[in-house]
């Protein structure tokens, strides 16, 4: 993969940690709980979540493994700010990780996986740092179900001519949220004991809620933002008039994602 395609999906992913707040991040951090309670951490020494962002989970994880040293790692700086001073920060890329070979114990990526622009040099890469018997777990996105407000949103972008999403899809993806494939590129990875199991999702934001993170986050948001100030306040303006007309269940996103635990 060329370096500028693999800049802007690093690039991508710095703007969605980031941007991820309020109740969205609230749902995220259920899943990342209950994988991470799959594994059985209580006489880990070290426990490292790859991706952390704001560290919601961190507090979990030292719940969880409480013999051990929780370490957050994230692309971001800026992000890793607000995780917890009393949890160790890394700054560091998956694809080239800042710890020793057979250093971990435990590692723990939600929502992370599809976000690697080379998931199986990323999957070695977290192979190598893990200590012999360790553990890993991932949670990622599988499918999602029709979702009325998201179709007015995208309808409402396309007849205002935005330009088509300036950023790479995300190779990783047709990997990520299938099953069979990701226990493979996990086996090919030389992880063993490859468990995956598909659970559902749930999210009912408000009108309100849900075109403020639109705006910030996925394809449509990058589309949006390559319109002029004055077209992009009236394409917003159209947007939250056509969504005010939608009933409360029209917000209801929801769908699989996949529980992923390894050895």
């Amino acid at each position: 993969m060329t370096e500028p395609v693999t800049a802007a999906i690093r690039a991508n992913y710095a703007t969605v940690a980031t941007a991820y707040a309020g109740k969205w991040a609230d749902v995220l951090a259920v899943h990342a709980r209950a994988v991470a309670a799959r594994l059985d951490l209580n006489e880990a020494r070290r426990v490292a979540e790859l991706g952390c962002g704001p560290g919601r989970l961190l507090p979990h994880l030292e719940q969880l493994a409480p013999k051990a040293r929780v370490i957050g790692a994230d692309l971001t700086e800026a992000m890793l700010r607000q995780a917890p001073a009393r949890f160790a920060r890394v700054v560091g890329d998956v694809q080239a990780l800042p710890f020793a070979e057979a250093s971990l114990d435990a590692v723990v990526m939600p929502f992370v996986l599809f976000h690697l622009p080379d998931l199986p040099s990323a999957l070695s890469e977290v192979r190598r740092v893990m200590a012999p018997g360790g553990s890993f777990a991932a949670v990622t996105w599988s499918g999602h179900d029709p979702h009325p407000a998201y179709e007015v949103w995208v309808r409402v972008i396309d007849e205002y001519g935005a330009p088509p999403d300036p950023s790479p899809q995300m190779p990783s993806n047709a990997v990520t949220s299938d099953p069979v494939e990701l226990e493979a590129a996990l086996r090919a990875a030389n992880f063993g004991r490859v468990e995956i199991t598909v659970e559902r999702f749930h999210h009912h934001p408000t009108a309100q809620e849900f075109l403020s993170h639109s705006q910030v986050i996925g394809a449509m948001a990058r589309r949006l933002a390559l319109l002029g100030a004055d077209l992009r306040a009236e394409c917003l303006a159209d947007a939250e008039r056509q969504l005010a007309e939608l009933p409360p269940e029209a917000f209801v996103e929801s769908g699989t994602v996949l529980y992923t635990t390894a050895r």
